[in-house]
C-alpha cells in the first residue's frame, strides 16, 4: 500500500507540470510585416504569455514594436511622423524586435495583461532625399488583449 501512496504522491505533481506545459495562456501570433502593413492573426487573444512571429514579406527591412496604447492616434510622433519613442511611458513600450529582413521571421515572446495595444514598425529611411517614416505610412494596427 505505501508504494501506490508514493506513485501518486509524484505523478499528481508531474501531471500538474505537464498539464501547465501545454497550458492554455499561451498563444501565438503571427504578424505580416510588409510596406505599409502590419496584420495580426489572430488580432485578438486571452492574456497571458504571447509569442509573435514577425514575418517580413515586404523587400525592405522592418522592425517590431508593441506599445501599450488605445490607438495609433494617441502615439506622440517626431518631426519625420515616426513614433516619438523617447517622449512616450518607458513601461509602455514593451518589447521590441530590430532589423527583421526581407524574407525573414524573428519571434518576440512576452506576458500581457488583458488591455489594447499598438504593434508597428518605427523604421525611417530617407527616400527621394526625405524621410520615409513607416509607421506615418500606416505601418501599425490594434491589437487586443481580453
Amino acid at each position: 500500500m505505501r508504494r501506490v501512496k508514493g506513485l501518486v504522491a509524484v505523478a499528481v505533481p508531474v501531471l500538474w507540470v505537464f498539464a501547465a506545459a501545454c497550458g492554455g495562456d499561451e498563444a501565438e501570433v503571427n504578424v505580416t510585416l510588409s510596406e505599409f502593413i502590419v496584420e495580426p492573426d489572430p488580432a485578438t487573444v486571452d492574456a497571458g504569455e504571447v509569442t509573435f512571429v514577425a514575418d517580413n514579406q515586404g523587400s525592405e527591412t522592418h522592425e517590431f514594436l508593441v506599445v501599450e496604447a488605445a490607438s495609433a492616434d494617441e502615439l506622440p510622433v517626431d518631426d519625420d511622423g515616426a513614433f516619438d519613442e523617447g517622449a512616450f511611458e518607458e513601461d509602455a513600450l514593451l518589447g521590441e524586435v530590430e532589423d527583421v529582413t526581407a524574407g525573414s521571421e524573428q519571434e518576440l515572446t512576452l506576458d500581457l495583461e488583458a488591455g489594447t495595444y499598438v504593434l508597428l514598425c518605427n523604421i525611417v529611411e530617407e527616400e527621394d532625399g526625405e524621410a520615409e517614416s513607416h509607421f506615418a505610412e500606416g505601418m501599425h494596427a490594434t491589437f487586443t488583449v481580453e
